[in-house]
């Protein structure tokens, strides 16, 4: 059988013994995936856009995670579909959350080297000197 990934375009061999996401990783395309299949977190939804009749109908443990958007517009967790037939899936949804996801950085850095030293439960803070002669 033949799983096609959009909108990579790549179409690949699969089998009923693999999920798409193990499927999808071994042909190195990213799925986002926190729980690592079991199913918890959600994160490896996908779009079946055609050869939905060649997958199974979604588990219990499927719909309480994704609810009613399976029935919406066919999203499904990869790490629970096994394919039966030929299928396409839409990536999109994955690429996009992977370009757009920002690092957040706590705090700041500062190129600038302060000396602290605690007295009495207060901290000081003295600037070396060779900045102060800078100044």
């Amino acid at each position: 059988m033949k799983i096609k990934f959009l909108p990579q375009n790549l179409e690949v061999e699969g089998s009923p013994d693999k999920t798409l996401l193990k499927i999808a990783t071994e042909n190195h395309l990213e799925i986002r995936s926190i729980c690592k299949g079991v199913p918890s977190c959600a994160e490896c939804r996908v779009k079946i856009v055609e050869g939905e009749s060649n997958v199974l109908p979604p588990s219990k443990a499927e719909l309480n995670l994704i609810g009613t958007s399976h029935f919406i517009d066919g999203r499904r967790l990869s790490c629970q579909v096994r394919c039966f037939g030929d299928v396409t899936v839409d990536l999109t949804e994955q690429v996009e959350r992977a370009e757009n996801q920002t690092k957040k950085i706590r705090g700041f850095r500062s190129n600038k080297q302060i000396d602290s030293k605690a007295v009495n439960d207060t901290m000081l803070l003295n600037e070396k000197a060779d900045e102060k002669e800078k100044k």
